[in-house]
């Protein structure tokens, strides 16, 4: 940043609905791979609880195996080498795909830990009672899972949030994109890049607020209801 320049946020007014369009893109984004990746998550982690082998090795491997590649790499492998094998797709599904694939992996050992919290004498209680195994989980289990395992669910809402903008990456057009964008006609980048961070911080900030809230409501609720 040169000596004679000045922070000037009015060169962006005309840009503001770019920014808009981008900043609702990445709560697009990060939704759509919330809505995914947190119910399989929960399909994840009682696959590795399963007494099936297979299953178990399969849900192993996969947790294993993402959480220790970078995401930009899935995104890669997603938009650039699927398509060389006769399987295209487009920027905005890798994003989703990729974040996802992502999120699962994390989420699956949330849910995983939530089901280690619960002692073995709640299964056997709900047994001794004849309840079916379906039952067990449904009425039993999983409402104290829930209970258990929120707060870190909220964690990983932000950590999706954040890292959607990885996304930019392959040009899907939210609101790093769009800053980037923006900067090369304007050379703007640290008014641009001051406001992606008050997106995000904003963002991040009022996640926890209304998480909390909902910690604190299922905290106050009663069990099985």
């Amino acid at each position: 940043m040169g000596a004679g320049y000045s922070f000037n946020l009015r060169v962006l007014l005309p840009y503001l609905p770019d920014l808009g369009r981008g900043a609702a893109l990445t709560l697009e984004l990060s939704v759509l791979a919330i809505l995914i990746s947190f119910p399989l998550g929960l399909i994840g982690a009682l696959m590795r609880l399963s007494g099936n082998r297979a299953a178990r090795g399969f849900a192993t491997g996969y947790v294993e195996t993402v959480r220790n590649i970078p995401i930009l790499v899935v995104l890669y492998m997603l938009f650039y080498a699927l398509p060389a094998y006769g399987v295209p797709i487009g920027t905005f599904a890798a994003g989703v795909l990729a974040l996802s694939i992502n999120s699962t992996a994390f989420t699956t050992e949330i849910f995983r830990g939530g089901f280690a919290a619960i002692p073995a004498a709640q299964y056997e209680a709900a047994r001794a009672l004849g309840l079916r195994p379906i039952f067990v989980l449904l009425q039993v289990i999983f409402p104290q899972v829930f209970r258990v395992v929120l707060p870190t669910l909220g964690n990983q809402i932000v950590s999706v949030v954040l890292a959607s903008a990885q996304a930019s990456i392959i040009g899907v057009g939210e609101l790093t994109y769009e800053t980037q964008s923006i900067g090369s006609k304007t050379f703007r980048y640290f008014e641009l890049f001051t406001l992606a961070a008050l997106f995000y911080i904003v963002c991040v900030q009022l996640i926890g607020v209304f998480w909390r809230l909902i910690v604190a409501r299922a905290s106050r609720a009663p069990l099985g209801r």
